[in-house]
């Protein structure tokens, strides 16, 4: 009998603390378009770089997706593929916002790997807002290594999308006001 009245008062206690934490906010759907290769070296493309690229596509969706973000299927028809080429996508964030749009997503990460050298990369990610039509932001993540060995592909891969999906997903809550967005939900 004497559990009944300490259950009453402890949820008493309780259910008030509940009622302030407030409704649970939700997270934007996000697409990742493929990263595209803007190779700036003096070197010609290679097979590592192909692979580097579709590695870093898929870290970066896994990355948002453990964050607690909705991604969109990778299955999903490939921007990158209607308008190949290193700069155009970038030029034309309304092209990549329809895409978005199109796939259901509030924001599209648009990438590309800057090969500058045989040891030097980097990942620069322009943030487009699907509704907005236009880019918000760019971050840049330096990779030194890429394609050089598969286990330091591996790492870089994984160390480069945990710096700049942290990065991209501040720009996003900055970018909608969200000042309680938990700020930083996905720490590098």
């Amino acid at each position: 009998m004497i559990k009944k009245p300490r259950s009453l008062a402890f949820a008493s206690l309780l259910l008030p603390l509940v009622g302030f934490a407030g409704p649970a906010t939700t997270r934007p759907t996000i697409a990742v378009a493929p990263v595209i290769l803007h190779n700036m070296s003096a070197s010609a493309d290679t097979r590592e770089d192909s692979l580097a690229i579709v590695q870093l596509t898929d870290q970066a969706r896994v990355r948002l997706a453990g964050c607690g973000y909705p991604v969109v299927a990778g299955t999903a028809p490939s921007v990158t593929a209607e308008h190949p080429g290193a700069s155009y996508l970038w030029e034309h964030a309304d092209v990549v916002a329809q895409w978005g749009a199109a796939q259901h997503a509030d924001w599209v990460l648009l990438s590309r790997l800057n090969r500058i050298g045989p040891w030097v990369a980097e990942w620069e990610v322009q943030v487009v807002s699907t509704h907005d039509q236009h880019a918000v932001g760019t971050r840049v993540v330096e990779l030194k290594g890429l394609g050089r060995d598969t286990t330091l592909t591996a790492r870089m891969s994984s160390r480069g999308a945990a710096w700049l999906i942290d990065q991209a997903t501040q720009t996003i809550a900055h970018a909608s006001s969200d000042t309680a967005a938990a700020g930083r939900p996905c720490h590098a």
